[in-house]
């Protein structure tokens, strides 16, 4: 992983996004498409740039009844990229928004794209969610499975 930081710092049109992918795949921004400037298209675009690199993506959300140590078991089943993830946070430059930042299997930032770096400061259990690299199925006993294993049983 190489620290990509991003450009724009705005509320609306920021484009962390596109720095964190920059920064997991070690490319330059430039090498990466502003997905924030495709408006309501921005995750086609996203998807079809990381499928283009052999990764599928799914948006793990920590939601009220995950543990830490089950999201921590999830990152670690799942690997990331290199060991790292596209972590999403509350913004700590607006109010209200979210930011996204580069974790690894612990759910530590390891990468604020701002340059202001508060992101920095928060912790493990202020990951509102990452994104995860594997097919795979977490069954109604928080069992996690590759999508082959489950589909053996």
């Amino acid at each position: 992983m190489k620290k990509v930081y991003q450009t724009i710092v705005d509320n609306k049109s920021g484009n962390c996004m596109q720095a964190v992918i920059a920064s997991l795949f070690e490319l330059a921004l430039e090498e990466v498409p502003p997905f924030i400037e495709y408006g309501e298209r921005w995750y086609e675009v996203f998807y079809q740039f990381l499928k283009g690199r052999n990764y599928e993506f799914a948006y793990f959300n920590k939601g009220k009844n995950e543990t830490m140590d089950f999201m921590r078991k999830l990152a670690t089943f799942d690997g990331g990229i290199n060991g790292y993830f596209y972590g999403v946070v509350a913004s700590q430059t607006f109010p209200g928004g979210e930011h996204a930042v580069v974790i690894d299997k612990d759910l530590n930032i390891v990468h604020d794209p701002n340059p202001n770096q508060k992101a920095l400061l928060l912790r493990p259990d202020d990951v509102l969610g990452f994104y995860i690299t594997s097919h795979l199925v977490i069954t109604e006993d928080r069992e996690i499975l590759t999508y082959e294993e489950y589909c053996k049983r």
